[in-house]
């Protein structure tokens, strides 16, 4: 697994243990352990004999007819885990994908490489793709910590509260699947560390959820060059906006579906983006006829009575499940096109809203942000 956690602290992986390993951890570290192996034989029984009789199983369990056992150690829960080797740990865990997706799918989804930039909403995504076995070796990159205040939207707890977004990600996949290959980008993306996110391995396809401007521009630049495709998902309110930029069909395709005019060079223009210059670049990158009245006065709020952009865990959890929809589709080369597309939730049950419609409270928050009046 590559690292780069900043300040030279190391996350530590779980590990497979040897038989003299498995002592020297026991008797060192006193682990609380696991054992589902018997049960995931139970299991890779059933799946290749369903019509099969639990006195069947016992007969051939008997003769010794099952697949080799190992002991993987979680530093981080100081537990000691015995299951099924990695072959039929996959077997197990895309089983009930069967035949929504078929085995050969399965396997080219668990062949790519995805970087998620951005451990909030990417932490979802992230963790959604490895339930559904995608993207084995997957790239993650953030800099940030968990406070309290993100557990609106965050499935984390209070005991992680102040530690590393990406170290809590990186455990929730590894504890899906220990033979994962998450490489850790610590420090965030920079611009030393950008080629190393995208080149190396390269990367099938990369997801933006990150807030600084200036990344989201290059990030965008090095996948056009590149020729890998980008997804963004944005939560506005009761409404998800995602973002398909197909630069792999389209190398010449502008920055942002060309839907925001020459915003990505005004951006790369200016030495540093001041606290006005967010607020209005937060509205043009998402467009402001998407933006809910209240979320736009909560722009406004940013800073004064808010310290970030409000979020919803209803539209967080809803981004986690479709960008694995489309990084699925994309990756099966299935018919994904480039465009920005819009999902009002209210809209899906045939119920009135009113969070888009023109208004005095809407004029009023637009003009406070673009003309400070």
């Amino acid at each position: 697994m590559g690292n780069h956690m900043k300040d030279n602290v190391l996350f530590q992986p779980p590990s497979i243990v040897n038989p003299a390993e498995l002592e020297t951890i026991r008797k060192q570290q006193q682990p609380h352990e696991v054992d589902i192996y018997q049960r995931q034989l139970e299991e890779l029984y059933r799946i290749n004999n369903p019509s099969a009789s639990a006195d069947e199983y016992s007969q051939q369990n008997e003769e010794g007819h099952h697949v080799s056992g190992i002991w993987i150690y979680y530093p981080w829960r100081n537990t000691l885990l015995h299951c099924v080797d990695e072959d039929a740990l996959f077997t197990l865990r895309t089983n009930r994908n069967r035949e929504l997706i078929s085995i050969a799918q399965q396997k080219q989804l668990a062949n790519a490489i995805v970087g998620v930039a951005g451990m909030s909403v990417g932490a979802g995504i992230a963790v959604a793709m490895a339930y559904s076995g995608i993207a084995q070796h997957i790239k993650l990159a953030d800099f940030d910590t968990l406070d309290t205040s993100n557990l609106n939207r965050l499935r984390e707890s209070l005991l992680d509260v102040g530690r590393p977004k990406i170290e809590l990600a990186a455990e929730r996949i590894y504890e899906i699947n220990p033979f994962a290959r998450p490489d850790m980008f610590g420090e965030g993306l920079t611009d030393a560390n950008i080629g190393s996110f995208f080149d190396d391995p390269k990367l099938s396809i990369v997801i933006d959820e990150i807030d600084d401007f200036k990344m989201k521009v290059h990030l965008r630049l090095r996948a056009r060059d590149l020729r890998i495709p980008l997804i963004m998902f944005t939560s506005l309110g009761d409404n998800i906006l995602v973002d398909v930029e197909r630069y792999d069909r389209q190398p010449d395709a502008p920055l942002f579906n060309g839907l925001l005019g020459n915003i990505d060079e005004e951006i790369l223009s200016k030495d540093q983006l001041s606290p006005d210059d967010i607020k209005k670049y937060s509205i043009k990158l998402v467009g402001q006829q998407y933006i809910p009245t209240a979320a736009l006065r909560s722009v406004l709020e940013i800073g004064h009575s808010l310290v970030g952009r409000p979020q919803l865990y209803s539209t967080i959890a809803v981004d986690g499940g479709l960008a694995t929809y489309v990084v699925r589709r994309l990756i099966l080369n299935e018919t994904m096109p480039s465009g920005r597309y819009f999902i009002q939730f209210a809209q899906l049950f045939n119920l009135a809203s009113t969070d888009l419609d023109e208004s005095a409270d809407r004029t009023d928050a637009l003009n406070r942000i673009f003309n400070g009046s």
